[in-house]
């Protein structure tokens, strides 16, 4: 009976690592080693002052994010292209409605001085 009770008193309880929700409130990520001086610094450095070897673990790191990085600006240019077009697309439209409102004003014109003419002659007869 005791099992039974605490397999179900774990299904109902929301059990996350420790600090978990803590970090994910402070928009951070989820267990704190993701990211961060951990993986970008090396671990240590020479007593004169030199840099230590960069891992194995640091270097894949870095190439992780380089390639995120070349992904995220192949998306943005990609982006960027569409974004242009779509504007030119969107500027030919407004040419293209902009003369036929002009177009239409001008015959709209037309019909009332042609109408004002026809009205003028009538009346002088």
């Amino acid at each position: 009976m005791n099992s039974l009770l605490r397999r179900s008193l774990l299904t109902q309880i929301n059990i996350t690592r420790a600090g978990q929700k803590l970090r994910m409130d402070q928009n951070r990520m989820r267990s704190g080693n993701e990211d961060g001086p951990l993986h970008d610094l090396p671990d240590f450095h020479f007593a004169d002052g030199r840099a230590a070897p960069i891992t194995a673990k640091q270097e894949k790191w870095m190439k992780t994010r380089e390639n995120e990085q070349n992904i995220l600006n192949r998306i943005k240019s990609e982006v960027e292209q569409d974004r242009a077009v779509v504007i030119d697309k969107i500027k030919g439209m407004e040419d293209k409605i902009l003369k036929t409102i002009k177009i239409k004003q001008e015959k709209k014109k037309q019909r009332e001085t042609l109408f004002n003419n026809d009205q003028t002659t009538e009346k002088k007869e």
